[in-house]
């Protein structure tokens, strides 16, 4: 029986498996690159100005500090000029307790003190005695209350606010290359992971011709 080797296969050295008895060459005739798109998420942030509602200001530091002014007032001097001191107390108080619980502005305090003089005068012109320090008081509060809400009142404004959301952009990557090479003068083709250059080694089979 005449025994001859052959070539059985020639098979690229990139990661395949068959089993090569030896290697050798081949030329490289093209290599076409294979894309895949991919698609991400990303995060797209802009600034944007919007009107802010004027916010609520509070009364419950006037009331407070006005009771508060109105009680160290009401201590000073005796009959009319008890009354005024409590008066004016009540008023400082209201205007200084607004200023502590509402520090959302430098507004002035003109209206404030005007409103608690007024309201003062009228709650003086009520009843007599304790009750009389005691019109006066609230009169000199709700006055002061009044004369700044009237005299500054909220006024919308514009602030910068950040808006996001969430946009997909596709890409194309490479994720292989179409190789066809030369050997032996047969053109075979496979695929590689990564850019052949002008040659590439093959692995190269034989088997035993037992004709």
């Amino acid at each position: 029986m005449k025994k001859s080797l052959w070539v059985l296969g020639m098979v690229s050295l990139c990661g395949n498996g068959y089993a090569a008895d030896m290697t050798d060459t081949a030329r490289v005739v093209s290599s076409t690159p294979i894309y895949e798109r991919v698609t991400e998420p990303r995060r797209e942030c802009w600034m944007e100005s919007v009107q802010v509602a004027p916010k609520e200001r509070s009364i419950g530091g006037a009331v407070l500090g006005g009771v508060a002014g109105g009680l160290l007032g009401s201590q000073v001097g005796s009959g009319s000029g008890s009354t005024v001191a409590t008066g004016a107390g009540a008023v400082a108080g209201a205007v200084i307790g607004d200023r502590v619980a509402n520090q959302d502005s430098d507004r002035p305090v003109t209206g404030t003190v005007v409103g608690g003089i007024a309201g003062a005068l009228l709650g003086s012109q009520v009843g007599g005695g304790s009750g009389n320090k005691v019109a006066t008081a609230v009169g000199g509060i709700a006055g002061a209350v009044v004369g700044d809400r009237v005299a500054n009142p909220g006024q919308p404004h514009t602030e910068q606010v950040e808006r996001c959301r969430q946009v997909e952009t596709s890409r194309e990557v490479i994720k292989g290359y179409n190789v066809t090479y030369r050997y032996n003068g047969q053109d075979i083709k496979t695929t590689l992971p990564y850019q052949p250059g002008q040659t590439i080694r093959v692995g190269v089979s034989v088997i035993e011709d037992r004709r």
